[in-house]
């Protein structure tokens, strides 16, 4: 039976990526009034519960979402202790022992599942997390089956496993719509050869990052790059007066000129599925940038604006 319960996590899994929009977090910072609008809005999180507790106080302003989710996850296991007392009391007074005994040994169960998902959530294991919270989260619905053939039908101990199981769905969408995401966007920006400071600033939370999934990331950052692209060619058009050497700066023209078309070619690439493409294009533009940066560097002055601004595309590029 545990095998079976445990075994069911998948489908939790899948309900929650199914049925709830993915949302990019703020990287460790704290979750703000409308983040948590946005958990408790989810579509088949039980939205009352949700609100009534992470209502606004001390203990919540303080918490980011994997704080948050710590919370809720302890907040579920007293649920649990508090429910598996009140059953053993139904011990000497029913004749169905056998649902109450299921039960209790589903409530045992889930308080050692919880502790199991506190600690992968400290590790970052969030499959582990997801099992765990998952298990309690199918416990309770099959308890709650079980006991729907009780005569007389404990009401009280059913709407009390809903709470809990609704705390743990609450729990599945943090970790799934937030914190996976979090973690992926840490993941993109902290990689070897990867500028941090731009990519977190560039990817910072707002409402068009929140609705992308990875291939409308890339689209994203390959028309910021080209946006970048042209303003850079507009400011060094304004070079080719008052330079004596018109030929880098000519060189330069071309290399963004043939980085607009390459970004745009990598869009349809993109679109397209073809990521050879969209890599050769990609390139182009990050090469380009390097080449011209080198020619700007043997000019007098050295036009440290555009060096940078050039390194910046070849960043957002490599992103």
């Amino acid at each position: 039976m545990v095998a079976y319960i445990k075994n069911n996590f998948f489908l939790v899994f899948m309900i929650v990526l199914l049925f709830v929009v993915p949302s990019y977090a703020r990287l460790s910072m704290m979750v703000t009034k409308g983040e948590i609008e946005s958990i408790c809005n989810k579509k088949y999180v039980d939205s009352t519960l949700c609100f009534e507790v992470l209502k606004p106080n001390p203990t919540i302003a303080k918490l980011d979402f994997t704080g948050l989710a710590n919370f809720l996850i302890n907040y579920t296991s007293r649920n649990v202790s508090d429910v598996l007392k009140e059953v053993k009391l139904y011990e000497g007074n029913t004749t169905d022992l056998q649902t109450i005994k299921l039960c209790e040994e589903m409530y045992d169960l889930s308080l050692f599942w919880d502790d199991h998902a506190l600690k992968d959530l400290a590790a970052k294991d969030y499959d582990g997390v997801n099992s765990n919270v998952g298990g309690t989260l199918e416990n309770m619905v099959t308890c709650n089956e079980e006991l729907s053939t009780m005569k007389p039908v404990p009401q009280s101990l059913i709407a009390k496993n809903n709470v809990i199981k609704n705390l743990s769905g609450i729990v599945l969408t943090i970790l799934e719509c937030f914190i996976r995401k979090e973690g992926e966007i840490e993941s993109i920006c902290n990689k070897k050869d990867v500028d941090s400071t731009l990519c977190f600033e560039v990817l910072k939370p707002n409402p068009t990052i929140a609705k992308l999934d990875f291939t409308g990331l890339a689209n994203f950052m390959i028309n910021y790059t080209s946006r970048n692209v042209s303003d850079v060619l507009k400011e060094i058009k304004l070079y080719e007066g008052n330079t004596t050497d018109l030929q880098t700066i000519k060189l330069c023209e071309e290399m963004y000129n043939l980085s607009l078309i390459w970004d745009d070619h990598a869009l349809k690439a993109l679109g397209a599925k073809d990521y050879d493409s969209v890599n050769f294009n990609v390139g182009g533009t990050l090469g380009n940038m390097i080449t011209c940066n080198e020619e700007l560097s043997t000019m007098e002055p050295v036009p440290q604006s555009l060096i940078a601004k050039n390194t910046v595309i070849k960043n957002l590029s490599n992103i």
